[in-house]
């Protein structure tokens, strides 16, 4: 049962890849009558208590309760362009399926969720770029990817990508997903 459960979030997370920003950009006025694609509401997601959407287009971190939104908070990520993370230092944010596997407080950000990066298909996006020469001789495929808040309240608020590839939220909003979520939660980080 859990296999066909991961199987369809899998499955989902292509339908969410082609559901954009709708409502958090605007449409052309052809599309105005178009519905937004599983945004307030993920049929696949019903039986997780929780599961995180990060957009980096639409700058968002949305949280679902039993596929229901309950939550948008605007984000930011790493200063490294929207290419996707390939190796330790490029300071670029992932693309992919993770979970939050610890929550604890930190000195700078109030919290910090380390997420499972990497996965399979992060270290397989690295040896593939190992072997292109896209990455450096003797560098790693990097951690430490997680969900935090600011210590730069200010280019949070202005939109400004400051992290070494993690995503930030301002402080408030942290302390408010520290009260939320809990370890084991889905993470969907996307384009």
């Amino acid at each position: 049962m859990r296999r066909r459960h991961v199987a369809g979030i899998l499955a989902a997370v292509v339908v969410l890849a082609l559901g954009g920003c709708s409502l958090f950009a605007e449409r052309p006025a052809a599309q105005a009558a178009w519905p937004a694609a599983d945004e307030d509401r993920l049929e696949w997601a019903t039986e997780e208590p929780f599961f995180v959407v990060v957009r980096k287009s639409c700058r968002t971190l949305d949280v679902y309760q039993h596929g229901d939104r309950v939550r948008s908070y605007p984000a930011v990520f790493g200063y490294g362009g929207a290419r996707d993370k390939l190796y330790e230092g490029d300071r670029r944010t992932p693309n992919g399926l993770y979970a939050i596997v610890e929550k604890r407080r930190h000195p700078n950000w109030r919290w910090f969720f380390l997420l499972d990066y990497p996965n399979g298909s992060d270290w397989h996006r690295y040896w593939n770029g190992v072997a292109l020469g896209d990455v450096p001789p003797g560098v790693g495929i990097g951690g430490a990817v997680g969900i935090h808040g600011s210590d730069r309240p200010d280019s949070n608020r202005r939109g400004i990508d400051w992290t070494w590839g993690c995503v930030s939220v301002d402080n408030d909003s942290i302390e408010d997903l520290a009260d939320l979520v809990p370890v084991g939660t889905p993470v969907l980080i996307q384009d």
